[in-house]
């Protein structure tokens, strides 16, 4: 491939911009020949082998919750059928605590400040409720297979088995009206769907 000269590319940058950044950054290595003659190269070169070296670390200089979650929206969220209750839950907990963590360093800072932080909140409160759904729906699809099957283990529900002693008891009990409010309260599904969805409907 030829040699680009500089002039062109320093009369590029001033006139196109972005566009010629791009030309710069597909043709480095000729371009970082054409200023090598020139005396500079080697001063060029370090600076971007530097500039790659801050890139491919980036990630390690996050603050703690800047890392936590990129992780839950590029890997978590993409797997959240895979979790089990204890899992979500889990999540849950750990989003709670950072958001309550940033309504208090808002509370701490200076005015211009504060839309970073509402922006913060809302980051976590859109993958928050993005876990609370999925558990929610978790959840019901899980009483479901229980109710149509008394000897079905969920394995889902491992760690929380006292909620399905107790969804257990009110089929048992013949309790209907127990049984609809309880899954209502667990899964927040209204009452009219469960009823249909149970096979409780006359």
């Amino acid at each position: 491939m030829s040699r680009i000269p500089i002039g062109t590319i320093i009369e590029g940058v001033k006139k196109y911009g972005p566009k010629a950044g791009k030309i710069i950054k597909d043709n480095r290595k000729e371009i970082t020949a054409v200023l090598g003659v020139l005396g500079v190269g080697d001063v060029i070169k370090k600076r971007m082998e530097k500039k790659e070296e801050s890139n491919n670390t980036e990630g390690e200089k996050w603050h703690y919750r800047k890392r936590r979650y990129k992780h839950y929206e590029n890997k978590l969220l993409p797997e959240l059928d895979s979790q089990n209750r204890n899992e979500l839950f889990q999540y849950v907990l750990e989003i709670e605590k950072f958001i309550q963590q940033i309504k208090n360093e808002k509370k701490e800072d200076i005015g211009i400040k504060k839309p970073i932080h509402e922006k913060r909140i809302k980051d976590w409160n859109d993958i928050l409720i993005q876990i609370k759904d999925k558990m929610s729906t978790k959840d019901y699809l899980e009483f479901i297979k229980i109710y149509n099957n008394p000897n079905y283990q969920s394995e889902y529900f491992k760690g929380f088995e006292g909620d399905v002693e107790k969804f257990k008891k009110l089929i048992n009990g013949e309790k209907y009206d127990d049984l609809l409010k309880y899954t209502a309260k667990i899964t927040s599904r209204n009452i009219d769907q469960i009823k249909k969805d149970f096979s409780l409907t006359d």
